[in-house]
Parts: structure tokens; C-alpha cells; sequence
């Protein structure tokens, strides 16, 4: 069981090295208490483990991340209503990708507007959105991208002539159309979300050819006239907007080949620029292994008949405010991965699904135990998790993380 913890928590670490920056947020599901939304959460760091600084420390990059601890984020409720789908769905035994849009994707990522309206009393003709989206990587799979721009309710002296309406989305280079629609705005109070396609950006072009930083302007014409309107007429100026109102690139992306953990803990390793992933970060977190290690000992394995149970799932619950990293992750902030344990002896149970080689092991092993060690009792199904975190970019990411919780235990 040691070294089956010691492996636990390994995984874990490795997990959360795809987690930078995390902070705690409010999603409203029983594990995790209601807050109202324009909540903001410092980032502050305080809360976060001494070993996993460290970790991360160097001389070039030790400011970059206490200026980054300070910044304030505030998960979109778009993000946190898929969460909320997602993870509901995966309690009730369904697959969240049949819910989804985009297919097949296991990763979905916001990109908060960082554009600006330059002309505050002066008609609003075109509207750029600029998005930086750096972070995202060429490992995964680009299968879908929308943008969701608010509309705000027109002032009275806004309020713009009856009829329709056409919105167009151009690329800012090229003003190549990227979407259109139509908006009927007789009822001049009407507001909400406009949902534009910008998949068109993405498709068959490497991420980085796209650069850092990418840029699309809106603009508006009424009727049959190609006369473009004022965008502030019809809501989308960006004055008296709160953060949650602000509009968001949404990319919806899946892993081309099944995910390691370790892999990823090494590559957020070079990405946050660490020069000394060895040195004292490595130290700390032996020293937090051998802590666990001693406490493992003191409630450790039981000797004698009641330490020979069948092989069958047993609790393991995983807090991951414990672990220090709840500044990190916005949801869930904890959940039960489950763990097998127990012999394997003979004759071995159907329900266990054993193998032909376990059941030979097994036979061999009930002749001679010195000669042949018992087959093991692990895991042979798991479950994925939905999680919410903060990626490097300080960017609110949704992500289904597969093999997390055990649901059935079996020899092999």
C-alpha cells in the first residue's frame, strides 16, 4: 500500500502541474459553496505549498509569478455552466462528449476580449476583439472556436430604427467573412448573447502560425443598405461592462493520443522556465513524501487474517484544498478516486475478470509462493474527471481527464 500511495501521489503532483496559477471560484454544485458573481478571489499565492514555489522559483522567473499571484480572475459563468453539465454527466455514468458541440472534445478554453473601444463619443463602426491565445498548444487538436460577444439593452437615445439587422465578423488582416447573422430588433430591449463561428480562423492552420495574438472585427448594416451602422446603437459598445459581460473566445480542442501526466508535468516544467526542478523544489517534495510515508506507516497495512480480504475497490478521496492546491483549481475541489486492494488467491472470483495469465499465476502461486508471487489486484475500469482550472495564461479551461477514478477492481 505504500508504494501504492507513493504512486497516488505522484500522479497527482504530475496532474497538477498541468494547473498553474490556479485560484479557488465559486460553482454552484453541492461540493463547493455559492458565491455571487462578481466575486473576485486575489491571487494571491499565500495558500500555495512552500515545495511547489520552489519548484517553480528561478531567478528570471520569481518576479513574473509574484506579479502573477496578484491577479484577479473571475470565471466566466459560460465556463462554469459546462462544468457544471459535464461533471453531472459523469456522475450519471454518461460520456460528456455526447454533450458537446464541438466533437470530440475533452479540453474547452476561454479567452477574455482585451480589446478597447477607441472612440467614446464618435460612432462605432467596426469593434476589434483581441484575444491572446498563446497558451494553446500544437499537442492538441483544434476541432471547433466560437466567439460570444454580449449585447447590452440600447440607451433611449440609442435606440436603433425597427427591422433587420446584419452583423458580420471579419478577420482583421485579411477581412476575410468569417460569420453573419441577422438580428431582429423590434423589441429594442431585448439583450444577450450574440454566438459567432470563427472556426474558419483555425481550420488546417498550425497554432502557431496564428501567432499570440488574435485579432476580429465586428461591424453592422441595416436593411439592404451596405451603410454601416453604429455598433452602440445596438448594444455592443464596450463602456459599463461587467467582467462577466465581456465577450470570450471559447476553443473547444481534444488530445491527439491518450494523455501522461508525466509527460505533461515536464513540459509545464519548461514552459514556467524552472531551472531547478532538482534542487530545492525536489528536496521539499521528498520531504513531504516521507511525511506521508511515516503517517502511512502508523495507519499502514494490518497484519494477520483481517489483512487478507479479496481483492475489491476501496475509499480514497482526494482533497485537493488539503494538498494546498485549491488556489489553483476552481472545480472540483475534491473527489473520490477509489483504489484496489486485497489478494488474489485461489481459486479466483468471475467477478474479478481475471486473465488467463492470472489465473495461471495464481495456480502457480497456490502450489509454491516462493517460487511465483501472487497475481495483483488493480484496476480495470476507470472513469474520467472533469476539471477547472486557471492555465498559465491566467485563461479558465475546462478539461476531462481520463483513468481518474476507479469503478471496478479486478487480478491480472
Amino acid at each position: 500500500m505504500d508504494a501504492f500511495r507513493a504512486a497516488v501521489f505522484y500522479l497527482l503532483f504530475a496532474f497538477l502541474w498541468d494547473l498553474p496559477c490556479f485560484q479557488s471560484a465559486a460553482i454552484f454544485s453541492p461540493s463547493v459553496p455559492r458565491r455571487n458573481k462578481e466575486t473576485r478571489v486575489p491571487h494571491d499565492g499565500q495558500k500555495s505549498p512552500k515545495f511547489l514555489k520552489e519548484i517553480f522559483a528561478s531567478s528570471s522567473s520569481q518576479s513574473y509569478h509574484q506579479d502573477e499571484f496578484k491577479d484577479t480572475i473571475v470565471p466566466h459563468d459560460y465556463m462554469l455552466s459546462i462544468y457544471r453539465t459535464y461533471s453531472a454527466a459523469e456522475k450519471l455514468g454518461l460520456n460528456a462528449s455526447l454533450f458537446r458541440s464541438s466533437k470530440s472534445a475533452n479540453t474547452i478554453t476561454s479567452f477574455v476580449d482585451r480589446g478597447k473601444d477607441d472612440l467614446l463619443h464618435s460612432p462605432l463602426r467596426r469593434q476589434k476583439y483581441l484575444f491572446d491565445v498563446s497558451t494553446l498548444s500544437d499537442k492538441e487538436e483544434l476541432v471547433g472556436a466560437e466567439l460570444r460577444i454580449f449585447r447590452k439593452v440600447p440607451g433611449d437615445f440609442q435606440t436603433p430604427q425597427p427591422g433587420l439587422y446584419g452583423i458580420q465578423l471579419l478577420s482583421c488582416r485579411s477581412e476575410r467573412l468569417l460569420d453573419s447573422k441577422s438580428l431582429d430588433l423590434q423589441d429594442s430591449r431585448r439583450r444577450g448573447w450574440e454566438v459567432l463561428d470563427v472556426w474558419e480562423l483555425f481550420r488546417n492552420r498550425h497554432h502557431s502560425a496564428l501567432g499570440s495574438q488574435l485579432c476580429v472585427q465586428l461591424k453592422a448594416t441595416h436593411g439592404k443598405s451596405e451603410t454601416e451602422m453604429d455598433l452602440k446603437r445596438l448594444g455592443f459598445d464596450r463602456s459599463n461592462r461587467h467582467q462577466q459581460d465581456k465577450a470570450i473566445l471559447v476553443v473547444f480542442t481534444k488530445s491527439r493520443k491518450r494523455e501522461n501526466l508525466f509527460n505533461e508535468m515536464k513540459e509545464k516544467i519548461k514552459s514556467r522556465g524552472s531551472r531547478k526542478p532538482e534542487d530545492e523544489g525536489g528536496l521539499q517534495f521528498k520531504a513531504r513524501r516521507r511525511r506521508r510515508t511515516a503517517l502511512n506507516s502508523r495507519h499502514g497495512k494490518r497484519h494477520g487474517k483481517k489483512s487478507k480480504s479479496r481483492c475489491s475497490k476501496k475509499a480514497l478521496h482526494v482533497n485537493f484544498k488539503e494538498l494546498g492546491w485549491d488556489n489553483w483549481i476552481i472545480a472540483p475541489l475534491d473527489y473520490e478516486a477509489y483504489h484496489c486492494e486485497g489478494v488474489c488467491d485461489f481459486p479466483l472470483r468471475s467477478h474479478l475478470e481475471p486473465t488467463n495469465h492470472a489465473i495461471i499465476q495464481t495456480l502457480m502461486n497456490s502450489m509454491d509462493p516462493n517460487s511465483t508471487p501472487p497475481s495483483c489486484c488493480v484496476p480495470t475500469k476507470l472513469s474520467p474527471v472533469s476539471i477547472l482550472y486557471i492555465d498559465s495564461g491566467n485563461n479558465v479551461v475546462y478539461k476531462q481527464y481520463e483513468d481518474m477514478v476507479v469503478e471496478q477492481c479486478g487480478c491480472r
